[in-house]
């Protein structure tokens, strides 16, 4: 259905180039003055409306534990080609970021399209029209106030990438949506659709084996939901927001579906089941830094929580603090808690009521970044740990890019934990490192 939909949107996306390419003025059309003014604006570093650029990026993870259920070292091995380009109009423009890679791990051949959109200003339907943007196409969302911690953000995400080592900007897979900003005095707001149901792609048993509470060990038996099981209708996601008072605020809502099939039918099959999600954020200055706050309110599943197969209500709440330690060195803290409604209803009717979740689930995250040797050398290290769950997650990551045209990165993604079932605990076998090589080129 969406390999479908994808050229549909660039219909329409070329529909909408006309109408923004009508709109543009010749240079021959205009008076002599207003075409030296432009000119005297555009300097010598105009490089025209279209641009293109790209990456060419060889990567490879390695295991650094034996695991049982996977019987390979190997976490990461890519060879990546991106090409990216877009085209500007007055008020418009035409982008489009493709990656074609071989995986190693899987032995395949793959291609994506991580972007392909229209985005301009909608002034030609009139004078309110010019207080809308409209992006339509495959695109990456992201909001709220979290590092690598999602409360409100419920667009896809891909954890298999951000556990590998790929690079951050994988951590966020692409939707094909329908993006409308309004900019008003009181507050503004983005209203995002997506016709299809977009999931996380999560640890199924690929990459990395995951805990099984029938078997009680970990697998890697790559599944995959069922078609009747993965929901074909649209999901939905707002956000209003604005400054008050030097302080940013925003209210956001989303209705859709779980993005990880945390859901069974009655025969045990995985499902995604129906999920509405409310919050709000703020983030203003305190002292030397930046403090944050975000609050989600996840409605889904049985209201008393005596569904074994359908999750509990739930209640998410993060809190933080960064700011610059010494020169080039910045530290940040996260205090992020989930609170699971109808506990005890669930735990007496589960299947494997040890397994279940506690009451309460606490995260602390905690982040060094620092920038050497003129800002060529980033080295970042990011540790989650969960007091509550006793297990954790490090990440360590360096990038050294002494010129324009090519970085090298390394990382380490460590997992730790006492018991096997709990969430970064079932990856204590998955601890890996990794290493890439990127060459950049650009028209």
């Amino acid at each position: 259905m969406k390999t479908r939909l994808i050229p549909v949107i660039a219909a329409v996306a070329l529909v909408l180039c006309a109408f923004g390419h009508a709109q543009q003025v010749s240079a021959q059309d205009m008076p002599v003055d207003d075409v030296w003014a432009d000119m005297a604006e555009w300097g010598e570093e105009d490089q025209g409306p279209f641009h293109w650029a790209g990456f060419l990026d060889i990567a490879t993870g390695r295991r650094l534990q034996t695991d049982d259920a996977i019987n390979r070292k190997t976490t990461l091995e890519d060879l990546r080609l991106q090409i990216q380009a877009d085209y500007a109009f007055d008020n418009a423009r035409v982008g489009m970021r493709t990656d074609v890679y071989y995986d190693g791990v899987k032995n395949n051949l793959n291609s994506q399209i991580r972007e392909l959109y229209w985005q301009g200003n909608l002034g030609f339907l009139g004078a309110n029209g010019g207080q809308f943007d409209l992006k339509i196409g495959q695109q990456i969302l992201t909001w709220g106030t979290g590092d690598y911690v999602f409360l409100n953000d419920l667009f896809p995400k891909d954890y298999q990438s951000f556990f590998a080592g790929r690079d951050d900007d994988y951590l966020k897979a692409p939707s094909l949506a329908i993006k409308l900003s309004g900019y008003f005095d009181l507050f503004n707001v983005d209203v995002v659709v997506t016709p299809q149901f977009e999931p996380d792609n999560g640890i199924n048993g690929e990459y990395f084996s995951y805990f099984s509470p029938l078997e009680r060990k970990n697998i890697a038996d790559e599944f995959h939901v069922l078609d009747t099981n993965t929901p074909a209708s649209a999901e939905y996601a707002v956000r209003l927001y604005r400054a008050l008072l030097g302080t940013e605020l925003a209210l956001y809502g989303y209705k859709g579906f779980t993005k990880l099939p945390e859901a069974s039918d009655s025969q045990g099959e995985a499902r995604y089941s129906n999920l509405t999600v409310t919050g709000f954020s703020a983030v203003r200055p305190l002292g030397r830094g930046l403090a944050k706050l975000e609050y989600a309110y996840y409605h889904g599943g049985d209201d008393k929580g005596n569904n074994p197969l359908s999750p509990n209500h739930q209640t998410r709440l993060l809190a933080g603090y960064e700011q610059e330690l010494v020169a080039n060195l910045t530290g940040g803290v996260q205090w992020y808690t989930e609170f699971n409604h109808d506990t005890a209803s669930r735990i007496n009717a589960s299947l494997w009521p040890v397994f279940e979740v506690e009451n309460r689930r606490h995260v602390l995250t905690t982040q060094l970044r620092y920038l050497a040797m003129r800002q060529t050398l980033s080295l970042q290290l990011f540790n989650f740990y969960s007091p509550t769950d006793k297990d954790g997650y490090v990440r360590i990551r360096a990038t050294y890019s002494p010129v324009d045209n090519w970085q090298l990165s390394g990382s380490v993604n460590g997992f730790y934990g006492e018991r096997d079932h709990t969430f970064y605990g079932q990856f204590n076998n998955g601890t890996n490192m990794a290493l890439s090589f990127r060459y950049f080129f650009e028209e």
